[in-house]
This record gives C-alpha cells, structure tokens and sequence, in this order.
C-alpha cells in the first residue's frame, strides 16, 4: 500500500495519473524547481530562482546562490533528506546533481536537474 498519493498529467496521455511514494515526491520537487520563483499566484515564495541567474557570470557567487536556492527547496520537503548537491555551470544552462534520501522508504538517489535559457532563432 502507498504511503503518499497524488495525481500528475505531466509526462502522461491518458489515465491513470495516479503517482506515489518515490515519484510523488520527486514530482513535487521538481514542480518547485522548474517554477520559476514569484510565478504562482498567491505563492510569491513558491519556485526557484535558478531562472533568474542563468545568464549570470559564472562565478562562485552564482554557484552559491544555486546552491543556497537548491539547499532551500529541499529543507521545504520534509519526507527527503539532501545527502550531496553538485552544481555545473555552462554557457546558458546551469545543472545539478542532487543526491536525496526518502526518508520513509530509507533509500538515496539522484536527481538531476537541468535549467536552460531557450534561444529561438527566426522568430518575428
């Protein structure tokens, strides 16, 4: 029996759009990610602020500001524990490497995140 139950459409054509346990909570992590901070309404502290930094210099402050932003949208989800966090930066994208244990089920795994500007040529 799940310990968690939600619903998602993301990633799906047709029902069921049922998700539990592990997938409930990386989904619910991701939502807060990939949500650009300010961007809810209601919710202006909802979401990240990796959006905003990412034609930013590649410097140790913009490592650190990713990481303090990754650290604190982990320390929001109480059901997973953040184990290790690796932040790449690139031309135009910024990536991480986050390490999380689910802590009901006791079990680690990555979650790879990705945060890239869109460039679209030819548009009028």
């Amino acid at each position: 029996m799940a310990t968690f139950k939600g619903f998602t459409t993301l990633d799906r054509v047709k029902a069921p759009f049922t998700v539990t346990d592990t997938e409930l909570i990386k989904r619910d992590l991701l939502n807060e990610f990939y949500t650009k901070k300010g961007e809810r309404v209601m919710r202006p502290n909802f979401g990240s602020i990796i959006w905003d930094l990412l034609m930013d210099p590649s410097d140790d402050s913009l490592v650190s500001a990713v990481t303090d932003d990754i650290q604190r949208i982990v320390a929001k989800e109480s059901r997973v524990e953040l184990l290790d966090l690796t932040v790449y930066v690139a031309d135009h994208a910024i990536s991480a490497d986050v390490v999380l244990n689910y802590l009901p089920f006791n079990n680690s795994e990555s979650l790879y995140l990705i945060f890239e500007k869109q460039i679209n040529e030819g548009i009028e």
